[in-house]
């Protein structure tokens, strides 16, 4: 279960720590975030809900880096990535094209399909940490195993990271910008 447990806190934690850099990488990549957040939720209060998102997101990396908070890191992560989630799904339904600005790259993709699997990937991960963190026990296995967790858990964060360029090897030849 350790294995389980660090493997997830290292992919969730990578990709918050990694999104929140980018947001906050400059005005401008801040600018164009709280842009995205207007068209994904607008009935929101467009500055303070994104400030709200990227102060979440900070906190949910350090409760999943501190030893003895994962859990609470794990519930606060399932909930933002739920409301992330729906806002997409939202938007997608409705056929808005809305640019991801989700780690504050600027990326030309609009919300879509495969944003919708990037989250239910991130939601399957954060809910396994939520589920095993109250069973996890502390032996990992020494380094070979922690080491092993946490190249899983990196490789999940980067394969999560690249949604838009691995979703664009699947659109036809016709799609393509």
């Amino acid at each position: 279960m350790a294995h389980v447990l660090i493997s997830c806190r290292a992919f969730i934690a990578l990709v918050f720590v990694l999104s929140v850099a980018g947001k906050l990488r400059g005005r401008h990549a801040f600018l164009e975030f709280t842009d995205s957040v207007k068209a994904l939720a607008p009935r929101l209060p467009v500055r303070s809900t994104a400030v709200a998102v990227v102060a979440t997101e900070a906190v949910i990396v350090v409760l999943l880096a501190l030893p003895v908070t994962p859990l609470v890191g794990f519930v606060l992560a399932t909930g933002l990535l739920g409301a992330f989630t729906v806002a997409i799904g939202a938007s997608v339904r409705q056929g808005r094209q809305v640019a991801c600005r989700c780690f504050g790259t600027a990326s030309s993709a609009p919300v879509g399909l495969a944003h919708l699997v990037r989250n239910a990937f991130l939601l399957a991960g954060s809910l396994t940490g939520m589920l095993v963190a109250p069973a996890a026990g502390a032996d990992a296995g020494g380094a070979p195993g922690v080491t092993t967790s946490l190249v899983f858990g990196a490789a999940a964060a980067g394969v999560t990271l690249l949604t838009d360029d691995i979703s664009r090897l699947f659109r036809p030849l016709s799609q393509e910008g």
